[in-house]
């Protein structure tokens, strides 16, 4: 019996968030309650709020999109990206 073996693929997206006023604690507390955001960074510039999430596939990420991320109060914006490749140090 020939069985095809599942290759399990990680994706990692990078998401940058634009927070409203006095929103940062809430927000990051109900990021933390997400299992597949790995990272959750406070930023200085034009973005308030870096994630790294791993998913393994596109469509898990639009599920926690919908059904999670957009639903917390306090995002006024996103910008999320798919990461292609990534090398260490």
């Amino acid at each position: 019996m020939n069985k095809k073996r599942r290759t399990i693929i990680t994706i990692i997206a990078i998401s940058l968030f634009k927070l409203g006023l006095s929103v940062i604690n809430s927000v990051i507390e109900e990021l933390k309650n997400i299992p597949q955001i790995k990272k959750i960074m406070s930023l200085t510039g034009d973005y308030d709020v870096l994630t790294e999430i791993e998913v393994e596939t596109p469509e898990e990420l639009f599920d926690i999109f919908a059904n999670k991320i957009d639903l917390i109060q306090g995002i006024s914006s996103s910008n999320t990206h798919m990461v292609m490749r990534a090398w260490q140090k």
